[in-house]
């Protein structure tokens, strides 16, 4: 049944932030059409205020087409659990712990889809801009110094870099997972209220969000404090490390657990009340 979940909530989900993608996708495309003529050579007045607000609305497309996708995640679960559609929902021979799984599953996997476009398409049209006016092929030289890159960076991370990405992966599909599960457990806690409920899941969004918050700036001054008897702390306050990853790999394993942890207690808060405190009126 799972399964099922699954096809329906990809089948009456996919239209929206597919065609959010189509949209990055085409920015991406005129930006680097754009980037690979010469216009931007010409020596036109007013071409550097040009040149800076297409990278502004550039920017602004790319973060509003992100935020959709979060947005379009966030309304469906709200409508289709919490609203009318809720009692067609609710009323199938699933569990809880179905329906939360389904759509959590579906809007991890479309926040990373658009994550992937979004670094796609930075990354085509930084190469563009250097190729086309730094004569710099950016992914030749990478290939061509690569074994030198990867020794040099584990000599500065003390950490391979296949590993290194293979953390980065794990701890962003985790964040996903994080985010989602923020707003999934803040729109269960606005039911609560018996009037203005979807103030009242944005009221709690804005708690969760503080509280995190806190809880993750403590937790980026667990590595400085571990190393607090270390011979290169000094009693300023300061703190040196033989090595980048002395710091940040320790802080991503960190960030890691606290997002595995955290997901964990939102999942259960998030099915428990769908289980015992579903309120439809």
């Amino acid at each position: 049944m799972l399964k099922k979940l699954f096809k329906y909530e990809w089948k009456h989900f996919w239209k929206i932030p597919a065609s959010i993608n189509i949209f990055l996708g085409i920015i991406t495309f005129i930006g680097v059409i754009s980037l690979a003529s010469p216009f931007w050579s010409l020596d036109l007045a007013g071409i550097d205020i040009m040149l800076g607000l297409s990278i502004f609305f550039y920017v602004l497309a790319i973060a509003a087409g992100s935020i959709a996708v979060t947005v379009c995640v966030a309304v469906r679960y709200y409508k289709n659990v919490y609203t009318d559609e809720g009692y067609l929902t609710n009323t199938l021979p699933v569990t809880a712990r179905q329906i939360v799984i389904s759509k959590l599953s579906v809007g991890i996997l479309w926040s990373i889809i658009t994550g992937a476009v979004v670094c796609i398409s930075v990354m085509s049209l930084i190469y563009t801009a250097m190729l086309s006016y730094e004569d710099v092929d950016i992914i030749y030289e990478l290939l061509h110094e690569f074994p030198e890159i990867l020794i040099a960076f584990k000599e500065e991370m003390g950490i391979s870099l296949p590993l290194f990405l293979f953390i980065c992966l794990i701890q962003l599909l985790l964040n996903n997972t994080f985010s989602i599960l923020k707003i999934y457990t803040a729109i269960a806690l606005g039911q609560l209220f018996a009037r203005h409920k979807v103030a009242g899941a944005i009221i709690w969004y804005i708690g969760e969000y503080v509280v995190f918050e806190i809880i993750t700036s403590f937790m980026q001054r667990v590595p400085s404090m571990f190393n607090i008897f270390s011979p290169f702390a000094f009693s300023t306050g300061y703190y040196y490390y033989d090595s980048v990853g002395d710091y940040l790999v320790p802080s991503m394993l960190g960030s890691i657990a606290f997002s595995l942890i955290f997901s964990g207690a939102l999942y259960f808060l998030t099915e428990h009340m769908l289980k015992n405190r579903l309120n439809l009126d």
